[in-house]
Parts: C-alpha cells; structure tokens; sequence
C-alpha cells in the first residue's frame, strides 16, 4: 500500500470542503453554468445553454453605410420641378411679397435654362445638317411654296397611276340622315370631271344620288369584302382582276386628302413614310 506524502494530504484537505459546499448548495441540478463559482467548469454545461461572445477586434472601427449613389437627371429635374411647385403653391395660398418674388426668381432661373438649352439646340441643328428638317422640307415661304407644287405633281401622278388600274369605289348612302354623303358625292363628280377617273357608286339603302345614276344596290357584297362596320360615306380602290380592295377612308375627305392617302396608300412602302 502506497503512502501519500504529507504535502498531498493538506493539499487533498482544502480541496475537500469546496466540493462539499457545491453538493449541499445545488443536490439535484449539480453544478450550474450560469453560477459564477463553476467559472472554468463550462464543458461540462449544455452547448446550447451557453451564449457565444463575439470575439472583440482590438482597434476595429464601426462600418459607415455605403454613399448613396448619384442622383440621375431625370430625378434632379423632378424634385426642381416639385420646389417650383411648391414656391407657387406657397405664392398662391400666401401671397405675401416674399414669396411673390422668391417663386418669380425661381421660374425666371427656369426661363433662362430653357433658353440656354433652346440656344444650344439651334447651334447643334446648324453644325449637324443632318438633323435639320429644313433640308427635306424648307420651312420658309418660298420653300413651302416649292415643296407644295412638288407634292400635289407626286400626288396627281400617283391618282393617274392607281385609278388608270383600279376603280374608286364610293359606297355611300342616299338618305338626308347621311349628313356627308351628298358633299362627298360632290368632291368625286370634280375628280371625275379634272382626271377623268370611272367611279363603281354603290348605294346601301337602295337610295340613289343624283350625281350617280348607275350606282349599284348593295345586296351583302359590302360585308363580303369586310366593309359591313365602316361608315357611310367611304372610299376604296378595287382592282377588278385581282379583287383586291384598298380602303382609302370615311367620312367627308377633300380632294387634296383623297389624292394624298392614295399616293401614301400606292407609292409609298411602309416604314418610309417620313424618311
């Protein structure tokens, strides 16, 4: 049998009491890993039981929120226009001098940057012409007057050219409820009698115009063609050989809107309208 050394007996002898004061302290639970006398004792405690402490950075500075990205120009231009609206708003509801002049000096700050955009816009048209719609079409007297003699030749040419093919339908009403048809009646018998064009007239209630005398009854070939919902009056090109029908318009249309839709309608292709 071993021996303990006196040292370790004393040693074994302070040690004892602590024990025994944990035991009658908490008999049931053992030790607790919130009481400070188990300080060091923490592997033995519910991992879940025991906060986690974030380790602290010795010298770590707080992070600033990132800067606010730039205002675009289309925000800028909003909230001056909001202030604007608010100096007047303000001006109106209190009228006082102050407020007078302060919205008055901002609108005049307005009227200047709208005229330094307007100057910078005629000096960008003449150094890019371009962009300059006198160019296709002049905007002075003598250059509308050359542009308009031009257009009504391109017109009459292509009038000539599409009714020498097709014929000009012209369904129309005879009854006076049909306010227009009469007019519009009218403004073909002066086609006819300028560019000697052929006319197929066709009544739909059976009521004949004076100027028509030959027109046709319609008896569903309006709705074949699938004109049934267009109003009375109207206009189209019928090509006889082929059967294909162009709708020109309704309603009352001028000789000069008649000649311009079937220039647009036969001589221009889509998409270049306004090149």
């Amino acid at each position: 049998m071993k021996r303990f050394c006196s040292a370790c007996v004393a040693a074994l002898a302070c040690v004892a009491p602590a024990f025994a004061d944990l035991s009658e302290t908490t008999p049931s639970r053992g030790f607790d890993c919130d009481d400070p006398r188990t300080k060091g004792w923490y592997f033995y405690c519910d991992p879940t039981a025991v906060a986690e402490e974030e380790p602290e950075v010795v010298g770590k500075q707080p992070s600033s929120p990132p800067p606010a990205p730039p205002k675009t120009y289309t925000q800028q231009i909003e909230e001056y226009r909001a202030q604007l609206d608010e100096m007047k708003n303000r001006a109106i509801l209190e009228p006082t001098q102050e407020n007078v002049v302060a919205y008055m000096q901002a609108q005049a700050a307005m009227v200047r940057q709208a005229g330094l955009f307007t100057e910078m816009w005629r000096r960008s048209l003449f150094a890019n012409p371009d962009l300059d719609a006198n160019v296709d079409r002049p905007l002075s007297q003598i250059g509308s007057n050359l542009y308009q003699d031009r257009l009504d030749v391109d017109r009459e040419t292509a009038f000539r050219a599409a009714t020498t093919e097709r014929a000009l339908m012209f369904v129309y009403e005879g009854s006076p409820s049909c306010l227009v048809c009469a007019a519009q009646g009218d403004v073909l018998l002066a086609l006819v009698q300028q560019y000697g064009v052929a006319v197929l007239a066709v009544t739909r209630d059976g009521i004949v115009l004076p100027g028509f005398p030959d027109s046709e009854v319609d008896r569903g070939e309006i709705s074949t063609l699938g004109f049934a919902d267009v109003p009375s009056p109207f206009l189209a090109l019928v090509e006889p050989r082929s059967g294909q029908v162009d709708l020109i318009g309704a309603g009352l249309m001028t000789q000069d809107i008649v000649l311009d839709r079937i220039r647009i309608i036969t001589s221009i292709p889509e998409g270049e309208l306004y090149d």
